[in-house]
């Protein structure tokens, strides 16, 4: 493979890949947690004078948590063949005979489980946010895409299960989620609302 400049693209070990795949999934979950506490009303509610006090600050800042767990997990689940995603590595492992039998049986019912959820990601990447469509408005991509917060939960609980799965095949080290980004924020808006 040559990229744009002409020269020869190295490419990462499987291993490699897979690995930074793992911190991708494990990041897009980050955003996604943060987001959900800005945005979803069980949480908003509570924080929403706060915010309000510091507009400016919070105007855009859960935009960008969303942008950016889009950008993340919908990269997962691309399929590109110069970039790090689920496809891909699958395709490599099973080529290299790392994947067979009920292991592949494994990872190909989670990639089929995640896949409308991807598909639906997706489009608001492609058409809300890494490329912004000149065909329709930004709220009728949302429209187009019909993605829940629970499905977007649901994919990133899918892709850690995947990759995992992947990980243990390869021995390289499992990924876990962490709460401590959004314990972090909870901290910082009961700080900011006893200065208000």
């Amino acid at each position: 493979m040559t990229t744009s400049l002409g020269t020869a693209q190295h490419q990462l070990s499987i291993d490699q890949r897979l690995d930074r795949l793992g911190q991708h999934v494990v990041r897009s979950r980050l955003f996604l947690d943060l987001w959900s506490y800005f945005e979803l009303d069980d949480t908003r509610q509570h924080i929403i004078e706060t915010m309000r006090e510091y507009n400016e600050f919070f105007r855009f800042t859960p935009h960008a948590y969303l942008l950016t767990y889009c950008i993340y997990i919908a990269g997962a689940f691309e399929t590109r063949r110069d970039t790090i995603n689920f496809g891909t590595l699958i395709r490599d492992m099973t080529g290299a005979g790392h994947l067979q039998g009920s292991q592949e049986a494994e990872v190909a019912a989670l990639m089929l489980t995640a896949k409308a959820a991807a598909r639906k990601v997706a489009i608001l990447r492609n058409n809300a946010f890494a490329h912004r469509t000149s065909a329709i408005t930004y709220n009728d991509v949302f429209e187009l895409a019909k993605v829940s917060p629970a499905e977007l939960r649901e994919l990133t609980d899918v892709a850690l299960q995947l990759f995992n799965a992947m990980a243990a095949i390869r021995g390289v080290t499992k990924q876990y989620f962490t709460e401590l980004p959004t314990r972090d924020a909870k901290s910082m808006m009961a700080a900011l609302a006893s200065k208000c």
